[in-house]
């Protein structure tokens, strides 16, 4: 019997760790899929943790890939790391492919520390990343501390376009919170997905077929020493 290969996905901000452990599973039927939301993003210790199942692939989405690059020290060698609409910095103002001005991020803070019910905020963030998860999930799922945790993660951490180098990435032309053009530039083997938003699903098709395609050996497990 063929051996699954185990996934370890990291979520985006305030995605459910079930509805996208689901989404991968429906791209990759044959493999083992964990999904995963880092709770205390600046924590090493949590990083080493979720990496203590040696995964064969970890797939990081948006906050999950700059999550991924920060403790990337944390994740095996022979582990593969897939960045899916990658970022480097998150502010526009760190001019690292980001959109979204700083003051939009610090007013989503307010909006989360202000409001008893923060769900209307999150569905304007979904609303406007092209993200469409199912209406029985969509309630907040985790505590308010923890989606302002994200946030300041977000705000606050940046790595350098070396950190990609032995990384797949693949982001869409069409991303309202990432320029695409940008982003090619500071990571050069950067996949730019056509018609394709900040939402996971086309990145996660186009995976699959690059998977099944000439070039699928590059996901294969490598035991090279990692670019930091």
């Amino acid at each position: 019997m063929e051996k699954k290969i185990k996934i370890t996905a990291i979520c985006g901000w305030a995605l459910s760790e079930e509805w996208f452990c689901q989404l991968v599973k429906s791209y990759f039927p044959n493999a083992e899929v964990q999904a995963y939301y880092p709770k205390n993003p600046e924590s090493k210790e949590e990083a080493a943790e979720v990496f203590h199942s040696q995964p064969d692939w970890v797939i990081g989405y948006s906050l999950g890939s700059l999550w991924l690059l920060t403790h990337k020290s944390e994740i095996p060698l022979q582990t593969k790391i897939i960045l899916m609409a990658p970022i480097l910095a998150f502010p526009a103002e760190k001019n690292l492919g980001g959109k979204t001005p700083l003051g939009k991020l610090k007013y989503q803070k307010k909006m989360l520390n202000s409001s008893d019910d923060y769900l209307a905020s999150l569905k304007g963030f979904f609303d406007l990343s092209g993200i469409r998860q199912p209406e029985d999930i969509l309630h907040p799922p985790f505590s308010r501390e923890t989606l302002i945790r994200g946030l300041d993660f977000l705000e606050s951490a940046s790595v350098v376009p070396h950190a990609t180098q032995d990384c797949i990435a693949i982001s869409g032309l069409r991303d309202s919170l990432l320029d695409g053009c940008q982003l090619k530039e500071l990571i050069p083997q950067l996949i730019l997905v056509d018609g394709c938003d900040h939402a996971p699903n086309k990145l996660l098709a186009h995976l699959s077929q690059y998977v099944q395609e000439a070039d699928a050996p590059s996901l294969q497990p490598t035991y090279s020493q990692r670019v930091p």
